[in-house]
């Protein structure tokens, strides 16, 4: 049996290598919470996957709602039970969105209609989840099992050392961050209380009420006193009971007899009960429906709020990390124009070289030195959008130090397509949009079934029974012992209008429902067929401009050769370097792009964003060429004479080349062949 992490970190599935790392072969009985638990600790240690600046607190509660995802337990009360729970849902459970006892006695949604993403089809999990585009397993790590899980959160370090606080910022830190802080995502958590809220206000029509009332007339021909209590309420099938106790004494209007009770008074209950309609349903209860149905939207809302904000956290932080190395790419093309002045500064001094080339590499020294400002800008730009979504303690934006960038992408690789049907019905199983739109509809049929039962005529039953208690009040002895009552009465609108007007708006606007329903699923395959197409795409783009870059500073190699030997001028050779560092913030460019699509594609599936940030920062990193990793071609042999200068031919151009500077270094300061060449000709 083999593990690998997406979407929650227990997947069974059937190759041997995903996106070029080792999945783990573990028994079956190695399935269990405790287990996973020290795995992704042990990760965690390893990778350094804790924020920095966040509290322990916070990153504690994290470490342990990505280990709950495979505890297979029982769900808090409330919550469906699923086959593992993942981070989002143990996210809703911790914030209090999950409470006991509220839905007693409500009419729960079909299960299709408010199922978590997690809980969909074996062969939908068989085929889609174990999709190489988006999944990539752990590497291979010796743990042993643990017996409590909460010890493992625990016992991950909180503070890292010096050497791991300046170490490079992972995605899943960003996402992490926008799990605990974001506004947005803190927002969508206070939909449940609002939500309950209204849940809560729509029970108080069938509250109890005490009822009770005192009527005095102690003036005039007719002195009488009349009080009164009782309680009453509405029942849930659409009728209304009350119960209470009256006294009337003193002169009453022969017309108001009935006002007069016996001399200890009065003891009277009454029912009134809907027979057609009102009877299946009424406003009261649709009113407690649809405020069900709301509470059970609150899930799905902070679900969406949190994909589609770490999706955007997400595109952030690559473009952080690309517009980085790219600053990085033009600081070192800088260089090589600085170290160039300083030795034609000295070359122009001793007079082995004329002014005008001093001024042209001024000029070019000015042009990057200006290119590296623009792309300064572009970098704190990036820096800035992503402290929106990196937040510290105190909830504040957290600007990324410089020595947070890491130092290359992960590994691209084209992946292999997974089954595309497959794909599209997890996906639309997973997506909280679709969960959103059949709760809506749901509501909507709320209000149908109510306007179908409007048209019905009114006919309610009425029973009665009072006993008067006490001695008699009048000589006349005109009060009943026992008194029952019992009748009918209805009434119905000739043309019903209010009622088939309810049912044409409902049924349209449950046809518009449709109609999103099957626009979104449209939008759904579009973008599935998008995502995988661009990951092909940028991935073979990564792979040209990979070649491109190698062939590109083997040809600025050979140049920079011929510089030293006069045959290529200063104003060429910059072109050429140009041209090269252009072909690497490129590829840099295209890894980015790669990165953005599988972030897009992770979105569209529905996909956990904190299990898929744990999964890609588990990814090795790229072998591609890069700042301070630039091709190194192989050395040329050529004749001691030529370095060691002392067979140079007399010509000024050869001499002035021969005394030209080194034209740059590795990031690590190792010089390349044809810089080695020059600076032995300069001497």
């Amino acid at each position: 049996m083999k593990v690998c992490v997406c979407d929650g970190l227990e997947r069974l599935i059937g190759s041997e290598r995903l996106v070029g790392l080792p999945i783990i072969d573990l028994p079956p009985s190695a399935f269990h919470g405790p287990f996973i638990g020290d795995l992704l600790a042990q990760m965690l240690r390893q990778r350094s996957l804790i924020l920095r600046q966040l509290p322990s607190a916070f990153t504690a509660a994290w470490l342990a709602l990505c280990a709950s995802q495979t505890v297979a337990e029982q769900p808090p009360s409330g919550l469906r039970a699923t086959a593992q729970t993942t981070p989002i849902e143990a996210l809703r459970a911790s914030d209090g969105l999950i409470e006991e006892g509220d839905s007693a006695g409500l009419p729960d949604a079909p299960q299709s209609a408010i199922a978590f993403p997690v809980n969909r089809q074996a062969e939908v999990r068989a085929n889609s989840e174990s999709n190489p585009l988006v999944s990539v397993p752990v590497e291979a790590l010796d743990v042993e099992p643990d017996n409590d899980l909460t010890t493992h959160a625990a016992e991950v370090p909180i503070a890292v050392d010096a050497s791991d606080a300046n170490g490079p910022l992972k995605l899943a830190d960003v996402i992490a961050s926008v799990y605990h802080a974001y506004p947005e995502v803190a927002s969508s958590k206070l939909e449940y209380q609002i939500a309950n809220g209204q849940l809560k206000s729509a029970y108080g029509w069938y509250d109890t009420k005490v009822k009770g009332y005192t009527l005095n007339e102690p003036t005039g021909y007719y002195e009488n006193y009349r009080h009164g209590i009782g309680v009453a309420r509405q029942t849930w099938w659409g009728g209304y009971l009350s119960a209470g106790y009256r006294i009337g004494r003193g002169e009453f209007q022969p017309w108001y007899k009935e006002r007069e009770t016996d001399k200890a008074g009065e003891l009277k209950a009454s029912w009134q009960q809907a027979l057609l309609q009102g009877r299946a349903i009424d406003p009261q209860r649709v009113e407690v429906f649809q405020a069900s149905v709301s509470r059970k939207a609150a899930a799905p809302q902070v679900q969406q709020i949190i994909i589609e904000t770490s999706r955007d956290a997400a595109l952030a932080y690559w473009k952080w990390v690309a517009e980085g190395t790219v600053l990085k790419a033009q600081r070192e093309l800088l260089e090589l124009a600085q170290k160039r002045n300083e030795q034609f500064v000295v070359g122009v001094r001793a007079g082995k070289f004329p002014e005008i080339d001093l001024i042209l590499n001024q000029q070019l020294l000015a042009e990057r030195q200006a290119k590296v400002l623009e792309v300064r800008r572009k970098y704190q730009a990036a820096a800035f959008k992503l402290s929106l979504f990196l937040r510290d303690e105190m909830g504040k934006p957290m600007m990324p130090e410089d020595t947070w960038l890491p130092e290359e992408f992960p590994v691209t690789e084209v992946p292999a397509r997974p089954d595309f049907e497959s794909s599209v019905m997890a996906s639309i199983e997973r997506r909280p949009e679709f969960q959103l739109l059949r709760l809506k509809r749901q509501q909507l049929q709320y209000d149908y079934q109510l306007a179908c039962n409007q048209t019905l005529p009114q006919v309610d039953l009425i029973a009665e029974a009072s006993q008067d208690m006490g001695a008699d009040a009048s000589s006349k002895d005109d009060k009943d012992e026992f008194l029952v009552i019992l009748g009918l009465q209805g009434e119905l609108p000739i043309q019903r209008r209010k009622a088939r007007g309810k049912i044409q708006q409902t049924t349209a606007k449950m046809a518009q429902l449709d109609q999103k329903i099957r626009l979104q699923t449209d939008k759904v395959v579009t973008d599935l067929r998008t995502g995988f197409a661009s990951l092909e795409l940028y991935a073979q783009v990564v792979e040209q401009s990979d070649l491109s870059l190698r062939a590109a500073f083997d040809t600025l190699d050979r140049y920079r050769f011929a510089f030293t030997k006069g045959k290529v001028d200063l104003l060429y050779l910059n072109l050429i370097e140009t041209k090269a560092y252009e072909t690497e913030i490129k590829l840099i460019q295209a890894q980015q792009q790669w990165f953005s699509a599988l972030a897009e594609l992770q979105a569209t599936m529905g996909l956990d964003p904190l299990a898929q940030a744990t999964t890609v920062d588990a990814m090795p990193p790229s072998d591609h060429p890069g700042p301070g990793n630039l091709p190194v071609p192989e050395q040329d042999d050529e004749p001691a004479e030529d370095a060691s200068g002392t067979n140079r031919t007399s010509s000024d151009a050869e001499q002035n080349r021969s005394a030209k500077p080194q034209a740059g270094e590795t990031l690590s300061g190792e010089k390349q062949p044809s810089e080695r060449r020059l600076n032995q000709a300069a001497e």
